[in-house]
């Protein structure tokens, strides 16, 4: 129906999380009509070869930041023993906002999914172990946040977080894993919830 160049790229839009080929149709048509923003959406896209991620948080750097590491684990004024484990970048942004949190993040890339035993695999698990475990090595104190979002998926991945951190947590008694308290509705994302909410289940973790 439309020309190849237009379909491909409404079927590339379509491939986005929350995109639809209607919507996907509309945005390829906008761009059409304005050329330039065309133009600068291209080289936004192909200055993304230039991101690489944090050898530690897996947060999202330009390539050349120092010791490739973000800023928030290359600040000593945060607390590098203090971990909030969480899903996605997006989530991270969200807890900053709070203000009430001054710790450092573990971004997994995802969730575990009940459905797909190869799951695991994709997230960055194996990497937050050593890194927990090189933290009680060098100063014997650590906390876990587990800031994953209150759904089905969410859940298993925090279970299954607290399962695999278990040996560090039986061999030192100054670990501890700790959940996001009340102020997150059952099924909530963090993604969606507002800075009040956040900061509430924060300070109520447990």
């Amino acid at each position: 129906m439309f020309p190849a160049t237009i379909q491909k790229l409404i079927d590339l839009f379509t491939k986005l999380p929350g995109i639809g080929p209607r919507q996907a149709a509309r945005f390829v048509f906008f761009m059409l009509k304005n050329r330039l923003m065309a133009s600068e959406i291209s080289a936004a896209v192909e200055n993304l070869n230039k991101i690489t991620f944090c050898a530690q948080c897996f947060r999202a750097i330009e390539e050349k930041q120092e010791a490739s590491l973000c800023s928030f684990c290359a600040d000593k004024k945060r607390e590098q023993n203090l971990i909030a484990v969480i899903e996605k970048e997006s989530d991270m942004q969200n807890l900053e906002k709070t203000g009430a949190y001054r710790g450092v993040y573990h971004i997994l890339g995802g969730v575990i999914s009940p459905l797909d035993s190869e799951s695991p695999k994709n997230l960055h698990l194996k990497e937050l172990f050593k890194r927990v475990k090189n933290i009680l090595e060098r100063e014997n104190k650590c906390e876990v946040i587990l800031a994953t979002s209150t759904t089905t998926e969410g859940d298993t991945t925090a279970l299954y977080i607290e399962r695999i951190l278990s040996p560090l947590k039986e061999s030192s008694p100054n670990f501890k894993i700790s959940r996001l308290g009340r102020g997150l509705s059952l099924g909530a994302e963090l993604e969606y919830a507002d800075e009040i909410t956040l900061k509430n289940a924060l300070t109520n973790r447990k």
